[in-house]
């Protein structure tokens, strides 16, 4: 069942994907979904999270008892005890037991020789129950929960940058979309003024140079028009890969719609996942040296065990050759490290320094994120301000060529006046392009910064 869900899915995502190749046009809304989809970089960072869980989790366990099992078997050659009579040292003995055994022994049923430990097993279970261990438990699976907050922020962070170069891209891709039309219109305009001022050099009406200046003109748009086509080209394919698509130069941008900022919102870098971070920072420092010192504590646990053998013997004749018993104890163990506090003593006092430095590092670059947080701002204010101006250029531009037309028609410009007219309003446009894609990802970057 899993199997076909994930093959739906897949056909799923391939219908998308041949859908998005199909339009070749993607919104930024969709480049910002597929690049959360698809990012290799988010994903790692979300695996992170993983891991740091897992390391959560297993810090959890130091609280329950520890069970332990153990088992043993042997089987020699030859007994690893094998005592007869003939091998007591002592003539007097050896010859008093042999006389006894001559007497008694074979009555009795009893071998000539004592041997045992020929073959033998044993098994047992323990469990150990933490009750003290100097606080280094509880410290252990704080510092694992801060571990998670950590990768969770670092996480947010590596989502955020990402998301912001995406969009980056995005308006890249954007802006010289608009450019490429724009010098598509000049192209028309030169192509029409190019047939004007023909048939007007034809009729004596123009000059023979003013047909060369347009043909000039003309060039060199089109060389811009070759080096934007690369540049553009270039700049899907890396739209494309950012979020995931196969590597392509044919896909189209669209502009979404876009809220202006909210210039009221106070500017504030404490609430951003970075100053979360260096907060966390402090307290993992703090954490650290409460392990140290856990070192230098006595240490208290109880527990149980129980196991069971049997170990060969050979005693008597009759076959009675083992014994197997068991048997099970309760303790308590106690660990006092009695020399560990001439170095715990400077271990703490080099963790204490650790914390400064995160405390000192803490309050500098909470600092510095506040002024981060301010120049977004004071970012977003100049280029709001740089779009108002430069789409008064564009106005003032517009005006100026359609009034040396009138001019040009009526005998009192030069064709060279003309073109350089047309090139100022051109290049007006595309700065207003510029400034616009600059407000957009000054913007986006503002926002970030106030809504985490």
């Amino acid at each position: 069942m899993k199997k076909r869900l994930y093959i739906v899915a897949f056909n799923c995502w391939l219908l998308a994907v041949g859908s998005l190749s199909a339009n070749s046009t993607l919104t930024l809304d969709s480049c910002l979904t597929l690049a959360k989809q698809n990012n290799p970089s988010l994903r790692k960072a979300q695996l992170e999270v993983l891991r740091a869980q897992e390391v959560k989790a297993q810090a959890l366990t130091k609280y329950f008892p520890q069970i332990q099992g153990m088992a043993f078997g042997y089987h020699a050659l030859h007994p690893l005890v094998d005592v007869g009579i003939d091998d007591i040292g002592n003539a007097a003995v050896r010859d008093l037991l042999t006389t006894l055994y001559g007497n008694y022994g074979a009555a009795l049923g009893l071998e000539n020789s004592f041997n045992l430990f020929q073959y033998g097993y044993t098994a047992g279970v323990s469990a150990i129950q933490p009750v003290f261990m100097g606080g280094k438990i509880v410290a252990g699976n704080q510092l694992a929960k801060v571990g998670v907050e950590a990768a969770q922020l670092q996480a947010q962070i590596s989502a955020r940058d990402m998301l912001e170069q995406v969009e980056q891209t995005y308006w890249f891709v954007y802006g010289l979309q608009q450019k490429q039309t724009l010098i598509d219109e000049a192209l028309g305009l030169l192509d029409t003024l190019s047939t004007i001022v023909s048939a007007a050099a034809s009729a004596g009406l123009a000059l023979p140079a003013d047909t060369m200046q347009v043909a000039l003109k003309r060039d060199e748009v089109l060389r811009s028009q070759i080096q934007l086509t690369t540049g553009l080209a270039l700049a899907r394919q890396a739209l494309a890969l950012s979020v995931g698509l196969p590597m392509t130069d044919t896909i189209f941008v669209r502009e979404d719609g876009l809220n202006d900022a909210d210039e009221k919102v106070s500017p504030n870098g404490t609430g951003t996942p970075e100053a979360a971070l260096l907060a966390l920072q402090v307290r993992a420092a703090e954490l650290q040296r409460r392990m140290t010192l856990a070192d230098a504590l006595p240490q208290v646990a109880v527990g149980a065990g129980y196991g069971y053998s049997h170990l060969q013997t050979n005693v008597l004749k009759n076959g009675l050759n083992s014994n197997a018993k068991g048997n099970g104890a309760v303790f308590v163990t106690m660990r006092v490290p009695l020399t560990a506090w001439w170095e715990t003593a400077h271990k703490l006092k080099e963790q204490q320094y650790a914390i400064e430095q995160a405390q000192l590092d803490a309050n500098y670059l909470g600092a510095q994120l506040d002024l981060r947080t301010q120049q977004a701002a004071d970012q977003l204010l100049a280029a709001e301000a740089l779009v108002q101006l430069q789409q008064k250029a564009v106005t003032h531009a517009e005006e100026a060529y359609r009034q040396i037309q009138v001019q040009y028609e009526a005998g009192r410009a030069t064709i060279h006046d003309l073109l350089q007219q047309q090139t100022a309003c051109t290049q007006a446009r595309n700065d207003l392009t510029d400034a616009e894609i600059a407000y957009r990802i000054a913007w986006r970057r503002y926002q970030d910064l106030i809504n985490n």
